[in-house]
């Protein structure tokens, strides 16, 4: 079970809720370019679907640097 939580704005003198939310981050390195770049999906697919299309002409090979599950708060509307 996952607790929201309520963070106090001073200046406007209201409570403002969170709610936390588990999200999917690897990070690539693309050898041919010598670029490394950061995905963030709901899922492990998801993310290397966004790493492949990120893929340029001369990129041959992409290689995973990390993987790792994270944790995203998302504010509640009233």
């Amino acid at each position: 079970m996952k607790l929201n939580y309520k963070v106090w704005d001073g200046e406007k003198a209201t409570m403002t809720e969170y709610t936390p939310y588990e999200v999917y981050k690897i990070t690539v390195n693309y050898p041919g370019t010598h670029r490394q770049m950061e995905f963030i999906g709901m899922d492990r697919g998801s993310c290397i679907m966004q790493a492949e299309v990120n893929k340029q002409d001369s990129d041959t090979v992409m290689l995973m640097e990390s993987e790792e599950s994270i944790t995203l708060y998302r504010k509640n509307n009233e």
